[in-house]
């Protein structure tokens, strides 16, 4: 009779894979240190303001801490885009280095963007789509080692779409690369050894949730949130943080958008 060699599926024995793993001899002297010992540089320290109402949101301090990534969650047409803009080009007035990366709308749209908001139009702006004969992976790395304060995003969904796309990867591949990317400048690794802060928007569900995995929502010191009303509690539109670590949370800001102007409320507790 013919012998017939039965192969197991499924995951390796731990006795077989702990024959064949050589642990990493790790040397832990420079990196357990006493808190008191910490040494930061200065600028890491630094908040940039923008002057708007909501300073208060983003810090106990008044403003967005650098080497801080803040990521912005809402509805399609809730003005995420217009509000974190605004930030953007406020921040830049008092002096800061800033970028736009537009990965959705091209330049005609942000051209009909600033003649209705004329203040848009200092902001430096990248257009993702002026970039398609390129590795996005390329693009963003290199775009953002030139060194900037404060850089805003739109969409994280889009550049991962796009790094996974050129580069075959898997989402967890992609989202683990852009939290790579914005660690390392946060860190000050770029030509302009800037701590680079981070306005990320993220696109939620049909259920109105964050639309990521936990490594992204890992990532950020901070997450916001813009909301609409229903009618019958007044149809406003408002922003609120449900992580801050830097900040306050619970709280909100009524914001209301028209052809030219934003206008701002006061900071609110969030009704229980």
């Amino acid at each position: 009779m013919q012998n017939i060699k039965v192969v197991k599926r499924g995951r390796p024995s731990k006795k077989t894979q702990n024959a064949t793993y050589v642990p990493s001899i790790i040397n832990f002297d420079s990196k357990v240190t006493r808190l008191s010992n910490l040494d930061i540089d200065p600028k890491m320290m630094k908040t940039m303001k923008t002057g708007l109402v909501l300073d208060q949101l983003f810090s106990h301090e008044g403003g967005i801490p650098a080497a801080t990534n803040i990521m912005m969650i809402g509805d399609p047409g809730v003005g995420k885009t217009t509000v974190l803009l605004d930030a953007l080009s406020a921040t830049q007035n008092k002096g800061n280095k800033c970028l736009f990366i537009s990965g959705e709308m091209g330049k005609k749209q942000m051209f009909k963007y600033t003649q209705r908001f004329p203040q848009f139009g200092n902001i430096e702006t990248l257009f993702m789509q002026d970039f398609l004969e390129y590795n996005t992976k390329d693009v963003i790395e290199q775009v953002l080692d030139r060194g900037y304060d404060l850089v805003l995003i739109d969409s994280a969904a889009e550049i991962i779409d796009g790094v996974r796309d050129d580069n075959n990867w898997d989402r967890k591949m992609a989202e683990s690369w852009l939290v790579d990317v914005c660690v390392k400048n946060n860190k000050g690794e770029n030509k302009a050894n800037n701590f680079t802060s981070f306005l990320l928007i993220q696109q939620v569900t049909k259920a109105g949730v964050f639309a990521g995995s936990n490594k992204l929502k890992h990532l950020v010191d901070a997450m916001g949130e813009m909301r609409r009303e229903t009618e019958a509690n007044g149809g406003g539109t408002f922003i609120n943080f449900t992580k801050n670590r830097n900040g306050i949370v619970d709280n909100k800001v009524y914001y209301e958008l028209n052809n030219s102007k934003i206008r701002y409320g006061s900071l609110e507790p969030v009704q229980a």
